[in-house]
């Protein structure tokens, strides 16, 4: 199963638009980021980057992983949102 992190680090990526720039947002250091876009890669089992000399860029596996990284971390935003209300809901009912 692929670590949530990665889609996490992934969509940093997208946004900032280099590794320097997410890996900084995310406050790790550029090698760690770009070992786990490499892991990313490895576990998807698909080329994710264009790397060019001192360069690195989403291609369409890349934007495609993107996409679904994004709904992946909505989804798991609104699963615990509506876990934690569901409790609190039960804590009201109960007293």
């Amino acid at each position: 199963m692929i670590e949530i992190h990665l889609f996490e680090q992934l969509v940093a990526f997208a946004s900032c638009g280099t590794l320097s720039s997410a890996a900084e947002q995310l406050h790790i250091s550029q090698p760690a980021l770009s070992r786990s876009m490499q892991r990313l890669e490895e576990e998807l089992g698909v080329k994710l980057f264009d790397r060019q000399k001192s360069r690195l860029s989403l291609n369409e596996n890349g934007e495609l992983a993107v996409r679904y990284a994004r709904s992946l971390l909505m989804q798991e935003n609104s699963m615990i949102e509506q876990i934690r209300e569901f409790d609190r809901k039960k804590r009201t009912i109960s007293v």
